[in-house]
């Protein structure tokens, strides 16, 4: 497994030795370029000097020749600049032809020549004897030393030209060496770019392999959250309708357990007052009558009580009336806006109720921690969405922070999510609090 995972990193480390590889053989053949190149042009300009010399020889003998035969001073131009560029040309040659070259000696016995020639040349002119004369007497000398000369020329051009060509050859061959070893980097890049491909292909593998694990995963995850989900909110929905009917239940005993017997000590604690009439003392007396004012104080009480647990309202009229008349207690504490609409609207006893706790839910909040001066309280029905509103003018909080009544507000979230309805918090700090519950009719 760790030969497998670590084989991308051979791969890559291969890859930058043939790049390595390419770009030595690249310098190499460049410098070899330049090499033959230069060692060509050297070579080469050495051969053109022994031409050259030769050129100048001929020319000194047809210039020297020709004013023997014509008594011109202007034939002898040829001749007398052969002598003047003589000079620099030998002295070329001793730089080609170093006293350690094998060709030393023969570049020697070329001076010599050349000098003998030249000094027969002089001779020739000194005399300025008939051209047939002259050929009588001096050509056979003439014609051996230019003979020699053509010889020993014809050397060591043979030698340098030798030369070349072995340079040429070594070139090649080294060339050669070099093109079989870019041959060798080329398969081998060629196996790289396969073993490349095939890690690619087999990564692309993993991944989708991985893809298809995390999608299969993912999946089993989500159906597990979403079975939880519905568990919680079937709970949650059980517990609300069991807090419902609770309420409903405490309701019903209070009012006719709790609320007949108060209303039966009320009026058994007038009847004593009554009866006893003057026989007690006033201090007595007060305090039946403070007794009887308690009993229907609690008496209110627990209608309230009753009034909040089943709202009378909500049953007999309605939702808007339920709504208009929890705003009308709350406007005892501050201003409360109201805007419902003119007609009940369609919506079920248990749609109803669920906006209604909403809404007593949000103005208890309001009355604990807003410290609001208004509230506003609408009700309206628009593209077949019943819209519940509470806004006020209160400090606000920060929406991601709400542990001190987040309970509240997620009891209110879990009511509005029973009947696939959305409840939209806003606030900030300072600006009020605005909650907003969307319910499909």
């Amino acid at each position: 497994m760790q030969i497998r995972q670590s084989r991308p990193y051979w791969l890559l480390a291969f890859g930058c030795a043939m790049v390595l590889a390419l770009l030595g053989i690249t310098y190499t053949h460049s410098r070899m370029n330049a090499e033959v190149v230069a060692m060509s042009e050297l070579n080469q300009k050495r051969i053109d000097r022994l031409d050259q010399l030769w050129v100048l020889l001929v020319d000194a003998q047809a210039s020297a020749l020709s004013f023997l035969l014509m008594r011109n001073d202007a034939y002898l131009e040829p001749y007398r600049s052969t002598a003047t560029r003589l000079e620099p040309l030998m002295a070329s040659m001793n730089f080609d032809i170093p006293p350690d070259s094998d060709d030393y000696a023969d570049l020697q016995d070329l001076k010599r020549l050349v000098d003998a020639k030249f000094q027969y040349l002089g001779e020739m002119l000194s005399r300025g004897g008939a051209p047939l004369v002259l050929s009588v007497e001096h050509g056979e000398l003439g014609k051996q030393l230019m003979d020699e000369i053509r010889v020993r020329l014809a050397i060591l051009k043979a030698r340098r030209e030798k030369v070349h060509q072995d340079f040429e050859n070594m070139y090649l061959a080294r060339a050669k060496k070099i093109q079989y070893v870019g041959y060798a980097l080329g398969v081998a890049s060629l196996l790289l770019i396969l073993g490349l491909f095939v890690v690619q292909q087999r990564q692309v593998a993993l991944r989708a392999r991985i893809q298809e694990l995390l999608k299969t995963e993912n999946s089993r995850l989500e159906a597990k959250v979403q079975a939880r989900t519905l568990e919680l909110s079937n709970l949650a929905t059980n517990l609300t309708t069991a807090q419902e009917a609770e309420r409903q239940h405490i309701a019903r005993e209070l009012h006719d357990e709790m609320g007949s017997a108060l209303t039966a000590a009320k009026m058994d604690a007038g009847w004593l007052r009554r009866s006893l009439g003057t026989q007690v003392d006033e201090l007595v007396q007060e305090r039946m009558l403070r007794l009887i004012e308690n009993i229907g104080s609690t008496i209110s009480m627990t209608r309230r009580l009753v009034d909040d647990l089943q709202p009378p309202l909500l049953k007999g009229l309605g939702l808007v009336e339920a709504l208009r008349s929890l705003g009308q207690q709350f406007e005892m504490d501050m201003s409360v806006v109201m805007d419902f609409p003119e007609h009940e609207l369609s919506l079920s006893p248990e749609q109803s109720l669920a906006l209604f706790r909403v809404a007593q839910e949000s103005l208890t909040n309001v009355r604990k921690y807003a410290k609001a001066s208004k509230v506003e309280l609408s009700l309206k029905e628009k593209q077949g969405m019943v819209i519940l509103s509470v806004a006020d003018n209160g400090s606000g909080f920060n929406t991601e922070n709400i542990e001190l009544h987040g309970h509240g507000i997620a009891g209110m979230k879990h009511r509005a999510q029973m009947f696939n309805a959305n409840l939209l918090l806003d606030s900030q700090a300072g600006r009020g609090t605005r909650i907003e519950v969307r319910m499909p009719v």
